[in-house]
């Protein structure tokens, strides 16, 4: 019984994690991120500014400020877990 729960716990944080990858990739579409940066901006570890998964989230705060994108937290977030999934694969993500 215990490791049904365990398994069942697992398997949601993993759908969870995946939906708000999922989310985040259409938040940064919608606000046309692209239009400023280029995929080496995020993909070149010699130009890219963030060094740590904090790092980045906040330069995305500062871009969904910047542009206006009325962005809660959690879309920060979201956006923030998609470009890390995606582009700086950073190890740990810092909460």
């Amino acid at each position: 019984m215990i490791k049904i729960v365990t398994i069942s716990i697992a398997l949601l944080l993993v759908i969870s994690a995946y939906a708000q990858k999922e989310d985040g990739e259409e938040l940064f579409d919608e606000a046309s991120c692209l239009q400023c940066h280029n995929v080496e901006d995020f993909k070149d570890k010699d130009i890219r500014k963030a060094k740590s998964f904090m790092q980045m989230k906040d330069k995305v705060f500062a871009c969904q400020i910047a542009n206006d994108a009325h962005w809660f937290d959690d879309d920060v977030h979201d956006v923030a877990l998609y470009l890390n999934h995606e582009y700086y694969h950073f190890k740990k993500k810092e909460d």
